[in-house]
């Protein structure tokens, strides 16, 4: 089964409004054991009818998104019934209940565009919206399905899951496809590739893909029996090792929390460049309470020495951005909290501040666990919001890594 999206809406394509509903939809077919083959994203108007057209010659489903309200802007009823040939009839049935919704919610719609909305393709089923006035469509002709989805997530999600999902599930059955993916850190997409992938190719496996995004890498691997997904599985945590920190679905701070918690040890974060980017990340966890117990943004030289008890003698000596600073912030994090494991970060996020011994992009990381203190240095590449995020990364993974290490530091 083919399945394609068009997504309606000029505001779209100048950059008004985020396009979210592809994200939405791919998550959704891959659940049922499917997969969106194309996404076109089109301006309100004529184009609209002629994409539709198009659409309906390639894919078997064509969903579409958008359109559907009371506005002259709002095309999407006219331009599906004249791709599929049929005229377009008043249903009172319709008006009706559109009028009982703006009623209820005290909407003073006006009569023309009420109408307009009630305007069903002949043949068309009416899907009816619990969350707004305009309601959806399902059109078939022949072996081809099209629907008809108002744009707004509150709206779309509802009747997706009421009458999309059902109809798509009754006939994917017997045709799933199952998807895994995984999540790694400190590797390349190019440095997963070798590792894995021509160990799944052996084992008959064709669709592989990766994603890198600041400093992840998915892999993301597809077939249509789960048994040979389960040796996927197997291989992939072999060839990965440590650099693997979870599954679909799994993010780093997650993956810390949940070690730490496991292990019964605490976590505590002192930060100046990432402006308490870290303790954010593990705080958006659910849960975290049960690791996560203080963090501190000392990023003021003043704040470190107050908060954290860094000597001033050594940042006058070694500057904020150093090992032996990284080093104090992290002890000074671990002392005065009681954690078992304490990271610090300081660095040059930029654009301005770098010099040629310190360049930006520079950050130091601490880490401290009883009795030992160890740092490391890093130079990332981008702008302040990057070199902020790959610096959270690479200290969420330092204190995964030590978690796995059962608390000991290299």
């Amino acid at each position: 089964m083919t399945v394609e999206l068009v997504s309606t809406g000029t505001e779209l394509l100048l950059g008004e409004v985020a396009e979210a509903h592809l994200a939405f939809v791919g998550r959704e077919l891959r659940s049922l054991g499917l997969r969106l083959e194309r996404q076109t994203v089109v301006p309100d108007g004529m184009v609209v009818r002629r994409v539709l057209e198009d659409a309906l010659f390639r894919s078997d489903v064509v969903l579409v998104t958008g359109g559907l309200g009371a506005t002259s802007d709002d095309n999407t009823r006219e331009a599906a019934a004249e791709a599929i040939g049929r005229e377009l009839e008043f249903q009172p049935a319709v008006e009706s209940r559109i009028r009982a919704f703006c009623s209820a919610k005290g909407i003073a719609a006006l009569p023309e565009a009420i109408r307009r909305q009630a305007m069903v393709p002949k043949g068309a089923q009416v899907l009816w919206n619990s969350a707004g006035p305009a309601p959806g469509l399902f059109i078939q002709k022949g072996r081809l399905a099209m629907f008809l989805l108002p744009g707004p997530p509150r709206e779309l999600v509802p009747m997706w899951r009421s009458a999309v999902v059902p109809w798509l599930r009754a006939r994917a059955n017997g045709q799933a496809f199952f998807w895994r993916s995984w999540w790694s850190v400190g590797l390349s997409e190019w440095e997963v590739q070798e590792r894995v992938e021509r160990d799944l190719r052996a084992l008959g496996i064709q669709e592989i893909g990766y994603c890198e995004r600041a400093g992840e890498v998915e892999l993301r691997i597809g077939h249509s029996e789960a048994s040979v997904l389960d040796r996927a599985e197997v291989l992939v945590k072999e060839r990965l090792g440590s650099s693997l920190f979870g599954g679909e679905g799994m993010t780093l701070e997650g993956a810390v929390i949940e070690l730490a918690t496991r292990a019964g040890r605490t976590i505590a974060t002192a930060e100046s460049c990432t402006g308490g980017l870290v303790a954010h990340r593990l705080t958006d966890v659910p849960g975290s309470s049960a690791a996560f117990t203080f963090g501190w943004i000392a990023y003021a030289n003043a704040a470190k020495v107050e908060q954290l008890g860094v000597a001033p003698e050594l940042l006058e000596a070694h500057g904020a951005v150093s090992s032996e600073v990284a080093e104090a912030m992290a002890a000074g994090a671990l002392r005065r909290s009681g954690a078992d494991l304490a990271v610090s970060v300081t660095g040059i996020a930029g654009p301005t501040g770098g010099t040629p011994e310190k360049p930006v992009g520079l950050v130091w990381f601490g880490l401290a666990a009883k009795g030992k203190v160890v740092s490391f240095r890093k130079i990332f590449p981008g702008d302040r919001s990057m070199v902020k995020r790959l610096a959270s990364q690479a200290a969420l993974d330092a204190l995964r890594r030590a978690l796995l290490a059962g608390g000991e530091l290299g």
